[in-house]
C-alpha cells in the first residue's frame, strides 16, 4: 500500500509502551540485532501473541510493542542480512537475525502489503454483497488456502468498525473446530484475509441432501461444534449465529471434521449487554431473551446449538415458517414441542435443557457434555472409526421411547432485564438477518453470486 494512503487498520492506540508484564514459559525468546544511533546492539526480544517485549531481566518493567495490526515487512541489510520491520501509527521497529519463524508467528496480528507477491488466484468460489471469496495457491510451497477479499471503497463507517472487530476476534481463535485467519494483506483498494480452505462446503447443504440424521450423527455433529463453542466462551466471546449455515465440513461427507464459522456478529460478552449488534442472529435461532430485548449471556449460544440438534434430527427448525413474522413471533416466545417425536429419553432430556426459554433454568455446556445423551454417544464414538462418512450414518430414528419427564435443571442465576431503544443490524460482512436467505461461507462453497439484499433488522 502507498505510503500517501491511510491504512483501514489505523488507530490510535499507541506502538510503544513500557510497564510490568509477566513473561509466559512457552513464549517465543530469542536474541536479535536492533539498529541504535547508527549501530547495532544485541537484544533479548519476547513475542508473546500479539506484544512484542524488549526483555531486559534486570528491570521490574519491560518495554514492549502492540503489534495489533502493524505493518509486517521483511527487510534485508547488507551486514546484518534478514530483519524484521514493524511499523504502525508512525513508529517503527526493525531488528536482524534469524527471524524466518518469528514472521511465521507475527503474521497473524500484523498486516502485510504484498499479498500478490505470495499468492495466486485459482478460482472465484464465491460472491457476497461485501467480499469476494477466491482459492488461492502460496507461491512458495503451492499450498492451497481461501482468501475473502473487501473492496475498501464500499465498506461504510458502521461496516470498517464490524470488519475491523471480526478480525480481531477471528485471531483469537486457536481450535481444530473454530475458523481462523492466516494472515492479512492490505493494499490501496482491498483488504484480503487468508483462511484454511474447506473442501466439504456447509452443512446445511449436506441436509439437504440428506434429509435428517439419526441420533448419533446429529450428536457427531453437535459434540463438535459444543467443543468449539465451549472454546469461543473460554475466550469472553458469544458467537450468536449458530446455524447450518455457519458450520463447514472440512471434507466432503466427513461430519466428524466440522468447522464453526461466521464470527460476523460475534462479540465480547459485557454484563450490560451494551454490543455493536444487541438484538441481532437469524431468525428461529436466536434464543428468546435476546428477541426480548433482555440482557444475555453465553446461555444464548446454548439455545441456538439446541435449536441446531432439533434441525439435524427433524429436518427444519422448531419455528420454521414460510412467514417472516410468524418465525419471529414463535423464536419470541421460545417454547418447543416435543411431545411428537419418538426420540430416546436421553435426547428429549437434552433438547428440554437447551432449549428452555428461560435461560435461568437452561443447561449451560457443561451439563451438555454431562448428559446421558453424550455420555451414551461418546462410549459409542470411542469405538467407530475416527474419520465418520454420511454414508455410514443411518439417517433413520434410532430406537426410541418418549420420555415425559423434564430434564433437571441444576443452575439458577439472576438475569437483570434491560430494554433495548434501537434494534440493532446485522454484521456487514455476511448475508443479511433474513429468513431463508443465501447465507455465503467464508470459506468455500459453490460459484453463485448472492443477491444484493438491503440489511435489515430483525422486528417483532
Amino acid at each position: 500500500m502507498s505510503q500517501d494512503k491511510k491504512s483501514f487498520f489505523d488507530f490510535t492506540s499507541p506502538f510503544d509502551l513500557e510497564r510490568q508484564i509477566e513473561i509466559f514459559h512457552k513464549s517465543h525468546k530469542d536474541q536479535f540485532f536492533v539498529p541504535k544511533d547508527d549501530k547495532f546492539k544485541m537484544k533479548t526480544l519476547v513475542l508473546q501473541r500479539n506484544y512484542l517485549i524488549k526483555y531486559n531481566q534486570k528491570r521490574t518493567s519491560q518495554k514492549y510493542f502492540n503489534i495489533t495490526n502493524a505493518l509486517l515487512e521483511i527487510v534485508s541489510h547488507p551486514k546484518m542480512g534478514l530483519g524484521i520491520s514493524l511499523t504502525k501509527n508512525g513508529g517503527n521497529f526493525t531488528f536482524y537475525g534469524v527471524v524466518e519463524q518469528w514472521f511465521s508467528q507475527m503474521k497473524k496480528w500484523c498486516i502485510q502489503p504484498n499479498f500478490s507477491k505470495d499468492y495466486k488466484i485459482v478460482s472465484l468460489i464465491g460472491q457476497g454483497s461485501f467480499a469476494k471469496v477466491f482459492k488461492i495457491q502460496r507461491i512458495c510451497d503451492m499450498k492451497e488456502f481461501a482468501v475473502k477479499v473487501f473492496d475498501k471503497s464500499i465498506l461504510k463507517s458502521q461496516d470498517r468498525r464490524a470488519l475491523l472487530k471480526e478480525i480481531e476476534l477471528l485471531r483469537l481463535m486457536n481450535h481444530k473446530n473454530v475458523v481462523t485467519i492466516q494472515e492479512t494483506y492490505e493494499n490501496d483498494q482491498y483488504i484480503y484475509l487468508v483462511q484454511e480452505l474447506y473442501q466439504g462446503g456447509e452443512l446445511h447443504k449436506e441436509l439437504k441432501r440428506s434429509r435428517t440424521f439419526s441420533e448419533r450423527g446429529a450428536y457427531l455433529i453437535v459434540q463438535q461444534v459444543v467443543e468449539a463453542l465451549i472454546y469461543v466462551h473460554s475466550h469472553g466471546i458469544l458467537h450468536r449465529d449458530i446455524k447450518p449455515e455457519n458450520i463447514i465440513l472440512k471434507e466432503e461427507g466427513i461430519i466428524d471434521q466440522v468447522v464453526l464459522a461466521d464470527f460476523g456478529l460475534a462479540d465480547y460478552y459485557r454484563k450490560d449487554c451494551k454490543y455493536m449488534f444487541t438484538r441481532c442472529g437469524t431468525p428461529g435461532y436466536v434464543a428468546p431473551e435476546l428477541l426480548q430485548d433482555k440482557i444475555y449471556d453465553h446461555k444464548i449460544d446454548v439455545y441456538s446449538c439446541g435449536v441446531l440438534l432439533y434441525y439435524l434430527l427433524v429436518g427444519k427448525g422448531p419455528f420454521d415458517s414460510n412467514n417472516y413474522d410468524l418465525t419471529v413471533k414463535a423464536n419470541f416466545n421460545g417454547h418447543v414441542d416435543l411431545a411428537k417425536f419418538n426420540f430416546t429419553n436421553e435426547c428429549l432430556d437434552l433438547l428440554r435443557g437447551m432449549l428452555d426459554p428461560n435461560p435461568l433454568n437452561r443447561f449451560t455446556f457443561d451439563q451438555v457434555k454431562q448428559s446421558q445423551f453424550f455420555k451414551r454417544h461418546n462410549f459409542t464414538q470411542n469405538q467407530v472409526s475416527s474419520s465418520t462418512s454420511l454414508g455410514s450414518i443411518n439417517y433413520q430414528s434410532d430406537t426410541q421411547v418418549f420420555s415425559p419427564q423434564q430434564s433437571p435443571y441444576l443452575e439458577h442465576r439472576n438475569l437483570n432485564e434491560q430494554k433495548s431503544r434501537f434494534v440493532q443490524y446485522s454484521s456487514p460482512l455476511y448475508s443479511p438477518m433474513r429468513l431463508n436467505s443465501p447465507n455465503l461461507s467464508p470459506l468455500n462453497g459453490p460459484q453463485q453470486k448472492s443477491p444484493n439484499l438491503p440489511r435489515v433488522p430483525i422486528q417483532i
